[in-house]
């Protein structure tokens, strides 16, 4: 798995999600702003954009450009899929030099999707997208080929609502699943049994699968499909005394904020522990 350096673009976004983190006295970056940050950065080999909407953003193609002249191979864009309903924006963007698009989805209805996105039709205008990747995936030469990821927000107003997303999202015939923890009123282990379920019929019907924002030790028998372990990052935070014995206690925030150290119990082995050494290692290397 590819980590990316990311540019961020802004809070301008034509949803209102209730789960979004980006803050709303946050300020729009200029194209100048966003090609400094591009400068700045040590190896901008694979790149993600992200908002807000960065599709919204007028200076977007210009920013991939320059991103391509800087030696980016791998752009991603996030997005919510609304504006790639129309293919001549996605023809667009896979010829200037995006082709990794991670598209958000809540739901497998409107009324889900909608509970979250709080805009009317945009479940409508985000699967149209997703019709639209599919539909270039289909029939794209090799140099223009695309690479399509799904993430999946998993909240308290959806998580029953996952397998239906799964069956969903397979019909578009996207790469990977991406489950994201989202929101603090999701009842963690809930989650977590839902997720499991979900990647496990994913599995079945070959598609990959991720999850993010699940402490590892209530995903048992899913730990080789957690982002934390795939990209590993680092949180010392300040855990309970009982996480300091687990051997993912590296690369895990600890429990959610509200459970205890009761709620979870730490893992003393994991069969592929070595090479979850060897990535810290990698990890810590490239950042320096």
């Amino acid at each position: 798995m590819l980590s990316y350096e990311k540019i961020y673009f802004g809070p301008a976004c034509n949803n209102r999600c209730t789960v979004c983190d980006v803050l709303a006295d946050d300020t729009p970056r200029s194209l100048n702003e966003l090609v400094r940050q591009v400068d700045a950065l040590s190896d901008p080999e694979n790149v993600e954009l992200s908002g807000g909407e960065p599709s919204l953003h007028e200076g977007l193609l210009s920013l991939i450009s320059h991103i391509r002249r800087r030696g980016g191979k791998r752009i991603k864009l996030r997005t919510n899929g609304r504006t790639l309903a129309d293919r001549g924006v996605l023809q667009t963007l896979v010829r200037e030099g995006c082709r990794i698009f991670e598209v958000s989805l809540f739901g497998a209805s409107p009324n889900t999707h909608e509970a979250v996105t709080r805009v009317r039709a945009s479940f409508d205008e985000t699967l149209k997208g997703f019709e639209t990747l599919s539909a270039h995936s289909s029939m794209a030469e090799a140099d223009e080929s695309i690479y399509v990821i799904a993430r999946i927000g998993v909240t308290d107003e959806n998580v029953e609502d996952l397998l239906p997303m799964v069956s969903l999202l397979m019909s578009y015939g996207v790469d990977v699943l991406r489950f994201v923890r989202m929101g603090s009123r999701l009842p963690v282990r809930q989650g977590a049994q839902a997720v499991a379920t979900a990647m496990k019929v994913a599995t079945l019907n070959r598609v990959w699968s991720l999850s993010e924002g699940f402490p590892p030790c209530i995903m048992k028998g899913s730990e080789c499909h957690l982002t934390e372990l795939i990209q590993p990052q680092t949180f010392p935070g300040n855990k309970p005394k009982s996480c300091n014995k687990c051997v993912f206690s590296p690369l895990c925030a600890g429990p959610p904020e509200g459970y205890g150290q009761r709620d979870f119990r730490a893992v003393a082995t994991f069969p592929y522990f070595r090479g979850l050494e060897y990535l810290m290692e990698l990890t810590a290397s490239r950042a320096k």
